[in-house]
């Protein structure tokens, strides 16, 4: 029974990444004109509805506890909304091949600030584990960025503020939901705090800019960008099951293993060619054996 108990949070951890992957590949098959504002802002949407309709349906109005959602919505300011944010500024300047593998560190960031603010403690074949899930997922995440690759001695290295910047604030977001479900609240109800707050500041930002005018998807699109909600909704709920019951140096580095998923998912339903390279399999393999490591071995 035990072993089962510590199993759990492990599997809800790469649940949500499979979640975060499947988002990825819904709006990748569904968008044909939309933009990536209008996807952003249609799934955040849908995220707020769906999970405050949950929530609302489990336990019914319960707000006396909102001062404790405040980690819940700074953490939804840095994640998705400002990581996303620089992540496609980053994109766009420097391309995927750069940018993803650098955005890809953030379990790094969540790893130290665990260490030094929350008291977490790590074996050094924890640490181990730990590089090895985020080497994995940089080479995993590079290969995803190949087509139409960029080459940094050719751009100003001033862009790779961009990455960097969204990789930190992944970090801090994640450390910010760890301190907020600590205080007891419920993974439905910080899901949904979380995914309004950066409904609110991106929905705040096309008011000011008047970017509404720009929010279209015909019929089709809006399918795949509903189921694209629904699984980017059970991701923050799954994260923040597994978050209340094992520390963040073990969660974090799991969480990140989306790039995995992604390429799975793009084999079986995209067929991507040539999906095998070496690297993705020394990536695939890197990231099997860290997981390994930090599940088995983390916690000193």
């Amino acid at each position: 029974m035990g072993d089962l108990h510590q199993a759990l949070p492990i599997g809800w951890a790469l649940l949500s990444s499979l979640m975060f992957a499947l988002t990825f590949l819904m709006v990748r098959i569904g968008v044909k004109t939309a933009s990536s504002t209008t996807a952003l802002w249609v799934t955040l949407s849908i995220n707020a509805v769906f999970l405050w309709g949950w929530s609302l349906m489990r336990d019914g109005a319960h707000f006396q506890d909102w001062w404790q959602w405040r980690y819940f919505f700074l953490s939804g300011l840095f994640a998705p909304l400002l990581g996303r944010l620089f992540q496609f500024l980053g994109m766009e300047r420097l391309g995927a091949n750069i940018t993803t593998p650098l955005t890809l560190t953030h379990p790094l960031v969540s790893v130290a600030l665990a260490l030094i603010f929350l008291d977490e403690h790590l074996t050094a074949l924890g640490l181990l584990g730990v590089l090895l899930v985020v080497a994995g997922s940089l080479l995993v995440g590079s290969q995803s960025g190949q087509a139409g690759a960029r080459h940094l001695a050719r751009l100003p290295r001033s862009y790779l503020l961009f990455p960097l910047v969204a990789s930190l604030s992944y970090g801090v977001s994640i450390t910010l939901r760890k301190i907020g479900i600590d205080l007891g609240t419920d993974a439905i109800t910080a899901a949904a705090v979380t995914c309004t707050s950066s409904w609110f500041f991106a929905s705040l930002y096309l008011l000011l800019t008047k970017g509404f005018k720009r929010i279209r998807c015909d019929r089709r699109e809006f399918v795949y960008f509903l189921l694209a909600g629904v699984f980017s909704a059970l991701g923050p709920v799954l994260l923040y099951a597994a978050l209340q019951r094992e520390p963040l140096v073990v969660i974090a580095p799991l969480a990140s293993t989306t790039p995995l998923f992604v390429l799975l998912m793009s084999y079986l339903f995209i067929r991507t060619d040539e999906i095998f390279t070496r690297p993705v399999i020394a990536g695939t393999g890197a990231t099997v054996l860290g997981v390994m490591l930090v599940t088995t071995h983390g916690l000193a």
